[in-house]
């Protein structure tokens, strides 16, 4: 065994992202996934032509993904195109421009809660700007806190002010202090995540206005990328081979077994795998302390979702309809109040769909108990699934008059698929629930004290998503690298 010889479990973003720095600092690297597909919930699938998006239909930077791109020397090797949202309802569509614009567009549908709105978006417009200027800033990396708030400060003065508002608030109760209008309080409920902290909201909308990103070609792009780079430094990545368990000896992370039975020993075990997955069934519920143990049984995965994928065929009569996209990304709301999401792939990125076709995603929020009863009868599955993806085409429409006369390519997936191919529990969207009263916090190096292991991913780290995935990986690596320098 080679002395700074890596295992990473799991070629999700995190892995990944681990993978390429351990790979570039000359670490003898492997990159075990159990798809045959890199990028976990970032990778993407085709149909007769259409690309869609496996997970998320765009993501963020937050002052993350972009800067490590540069850093390994990859930003010019990917294109990023903006992706734009909006809010819909009825025959009303209110694009995510700005603030101001917001609150105007909104006032004028609700001219009883103008006063409201202006108060709401002033406060959104104070904590974005400076929440986004934070970010980029450099201090996710952990530059300068000091050097970096003074001049944001003298920027932005009522910064602290916006982080005082929403202090100790969540989405809904932030939204249910300023306005009296259900169906207002409800559009603005519904974008992000149903529960989520008055700070991860303020990220939200910075995240809606200036940094809402998809890479050209799909999502796989970037995953393919990724695996580029670390094979052209000298790293392994291995699809279609799922690890079964780590080893432990003596309190100490030795290797992995495969679950061929193959035993590949290691100086350092990476786990990019969902945390729990990663604990119970990888290390063994023998090897943990009961506190963490009790921590687990309490913490409640984020939202599933079910999703529906179109290829659609153009026609001057669908072409219309589709200008109703002012942004690719809608919330809408249905007739019977169903919140659903929107994505018309194609408006950001056409050339994942055949010339003049479509690609089209529509998605809802989906109860994974709602479905866990159907893992053992295949047959009653797949007419669950099939009667969900006939009401989603049939709510979408609602969006789109003459949407289902147009599909040519239909696929679906349940959170039962989530959890089939990424292995995140529940098939949870994005690490651990963003509710703040069921997120829970872990200090993995305190409360599981096995050496030569570490986990990365959103799960070690609220919130979840890419960019969170991507710098817990940079963290950890640097640490990898810095104690083999030692040795």
């Amino acid at each position: 065994m080679a002395k700074d010889s890596v295992v990473i479990i799991g070629a999700g973003m995190a892995g990944l992202t681990t993978a390429a720095y351990l790979a570039r600092a000359g670490l003898d690297v492997t990159v075990y996934e159990q798809h045959t597909l890199p990028g976990g919930y970032i990778s993407s699938f085709a149909r007769k032509g259409f690309t869609f998006p496996a997970g998320p239909t765009s993501f963020g930077s937050n002052g993350v993904i972009f800067p490590i791109l540069r850093e390994l020397g990859l930003d010019t090797q990917c294109r990023f195109l903006p992706a734009t949202h909006q809010i819909s309802w009825g025959e009303h569509d209110v694009p995510l421009r700005d603030p101001r614009q917001v609150a105007r567009d909104l006032a004028e549908r609700f001219p009883a809660e103008r006063r409201s709105l202006e108060r709401y978006f002033r406060w959104v417009r104070v904590g974005s700007d400076g929440f986004k200027e934070m970010l980029e800033s450099g201090l996710m990396f952990g530059r300068g806190v000091l050097q970096t708030m003074i001049p944001l400060l003298i920027r932005h003065p009522l910064f602290p002010w916006a982080v005082w508002v929403g202090r100790g608030q969540t989405n809904r109760s932030l939204h249910a202090r300023y306005f009296r209008d259900a169906l207002l309080r409800q559009l603005l409920d519904q974008p992000g995540y149903p529960v989520m902290s008055g700070q991860n909201t303020l990220g939200m909308w910075a995240a809606y206005f200036y940094d809402t990103w998809v890479p050209e070609g799909g999502m796989q792009t970037l995953a393919d990328l990724l695996v580029r780079f670390i094979r052209e430094h000298g790293g392994q990545v291995h699809l279609g081979k799922a690890v079964a368990r780590i080893r432990v000896e003596d309190g100490r992370a030795v290797g992995v077994t495969l679950a061929d039975g193959s035993e590949i020993p290691a100086r350092w075990v990476v786990s990019a795998a969902d945390l729990r997955h990663t604990c119970f069934d990888l290390i063994g519920r023998e090897h943990l302390p009961p506190a963490l143990i009790a921590k687990f049984e309490r913490a409640r995965p984020s939202e599933a979702i079910f999703a529906v994928y179109l290829g659609l065929r153009g026609s001057p009569e669908l072409d219309r309809a589709l200008e109703r996209f002012q942004a690719s990304h809608v919330c809408f709301t249905c007739a019977d109040g169903t919140f659903i999401r929107l994505a018309l792939l194609s408006r950001d990125d056409p050339g994942i769909a055949p010339p003049g076709q479509h690609a089209l995603f529509a998605g809802r929020l989906a109860p994974y108990r709602d479905w866990e009863a159907l893992k053992g009868d295949r047959a009653a599955y797949r007419a669950r699934k099939a009667a969900v993806a006939d009401d989603m085409i049939a709510r979408a429409g609602e969006f789109i008059p003459g949407l289902r006369a147009h599909v040519v390519v239909q696929d679906a997936a349940s959170p039962l698929t989530y959890e089939r191919y990424t292995r995140n529990w529940q098939g949870g969207t994005a690490g651990w629930s963003w509710d703040p009263q069921l997120t829970p916090r872990f200090k993995l190096a305190q409360e599981l004290p096995l050496k030569n292991f570490y986990a990365v991913g959103h799960y070690t780290f609220n919130p979840g998503g890419v960019p969170t995935a991507m710098i817990t990986a940079w963290y950890i690596a640097r640490k990898i690298v810095g104690k083999e320098r030692l040795c």
